[in-house]
Order: structure tokens, then sequence, then C-alpha cells
């Protein structure tokens, strides 16, 4: 039987946060007026989003708008293709963001329109999520000694990442990195070692290298177990360096 309830009670974004966080696999029906969208997932992630025609991640943020409506879930409902890569957090965080820097009115512009607007503003500034994707596509496309890097917040929030191997999840990157963070800080002031810049985990298959970028934020990568340790340890460095600015 499916469970149907209304936007005022339950908000676009608590439903993908609740179905993102609890991995479940799901479609989510959202009849807004005369709108209807489609958001289908699969073991807690995102992957597919439909609305009017329009298809991806532009989908989620026109529909982190809407305040009335209906919905209804329907469990266990594999999607019909992929067309959302980015992770429910990542999603959420995007669309706060472009709440907060464009006002719900510019939020609703479809795709197209969208596409439009950047066309004649070619030398509009970058936005900072913009240039920490780029510089970590960077680093990874580049490295010979990492394949995976995330930005994640304490509270376990991942900012941006790219993690080339598909099976891995960002949330359980930035879940599990903030916990490796957290209890590092805490080591490094009770055993009275100065202050926190990095931590190594080796495993079987791999290293994972935690190093803090400021306060609030810090960058966890993946490297394969034939690693380079040393020059590994200097392209975290380098790219937390250049990571702090665009922060």
């Amino acid at each position: 039987m499916a469970l149907q309830g209304n936007l005022s009670e339950m908000s676009v974004a608590d439903l993908i946060q609740h179905y993102g966080q609890n991995q479940k696999t799901t479609r989510i029906l959202i009849q807004h007026h005369d709108e209807e969208a489609d958001i289908f997932f699969q073991q807690g992630k995102v992957m597919h989003a439909t609305l009017n025609g329009e298809q991806g991640e532009g989908v989620i943020y026109r529909i982190l708008t809407w305040e009335d409506g209906q919905f209804t879930i329907a469990a266990d409902v594999n999607p019909p293709a992929v067309t959302v890569d980015r992770s429910w957090s990542g999603l959420l965080l995007e669309g706060a963001r472009r709440l907060d820097e464009t006002g719900s009115n510019m939020a609703v512009v479809n795709i197209e329109q969208e596409q439009k607007i950047k066309e004649k503003q070619p030398m509009a500034a970058k936005r900072k999520s913009d240039l920490l994707a780029e510089a970590l596509q960077a680093l990874v496309e580049e490295s010979a000694d990492i394949d995976g890097a995330a930005i994640v917040g304490l509270d376990g929030l991942v900012y941006s990442a790219n993690v080339p191997n598909r099976s891995m999840d960002e949330d359980m990157v930035g879940a599990a990195s903030a916990a490796v963070m957290g209890l590092s800080r805490r080591s490094v002031q009770q055993l009275k070692r100065g202050e926190f810049t990095r931590t190594l985990i080796q495993g079987d298959d791999g290293n994972i290298i935690v190093a803090g970028l400021n306060e609030e934020t810090f960058l966890v990568t993946l490297t394969p177990k034939a690693v380079n340790l040393g020059m590994a340890f200097a392209e975290v460095r380098d790219i937390a360096q250049r990571l702090q600015q665009i922060l």
C-alpha cells in the first residue's frame, strides 16, 4: 500500500533526507498544482528525477522550492534510468546554496533557461562549489597516487567529492571521515601533540589520508595500496593549500 502525505507536513528536503539516510529503494511522486515530479532512490541514493519532460539534478533544485502539494511513496521501485550523480546530501547542500545565492524566483528557472543565462554571462565569476569540484577533479585525474578525494564538514556533510569508484557511497565517505577526524583531533589534544595536521589509516587494499582545512572542514583522500606515501603526503599538502584559498 502506497504511503501518502502533504508537503506542508513533510517538505521535499525532508523526504530526500529521510529516504537517503534510511538507504531505501523508493519512488516518490510529488504533485504541486498542475505539475508532477518523480524522484527515484536506490538504496538511499537519488538516481533519477523527472518533471515536465526534464530530468536530472535540475529537477531536484526546482522542486525543493515547492511548499505545498501532495506526495505518494511507492517502496521497492527501481529507477528506470540514472540521471543524477550527486549524493542526496550534496543535492540538498547545492539546493540551499542556490536559494541563498539567487532567491527562490531564480531557483525555479528550468534547465534550458538556466543554460541561456549562463551563456549570456560568460565572464561571471565561478561559484565556490565549482572551484572546489574542479580542484578535486584535477587532483584525481593528474595524480598517480590519489584515486579519490572529498571535502567534508565536521558534521559529515560532503561539500564536494570526486570518488570515481561508483560502488563507494559519498555519504558513507563523509560519515566515516568525520568520525576519523573527530577521533584524531581529540587524540592529538589529549596526548598533547600540538595542533592536528593529518592522519593516515592503512588497509589491505589502500590508504586513507585525512587533513584539516579549517575549523569546519577537512580533506579526505583515498590511495591505492602500492603508493609512495611521501608523494601522496606532498600532494595532499599542496591541494590542501589550494582548497584553503578557495574556502
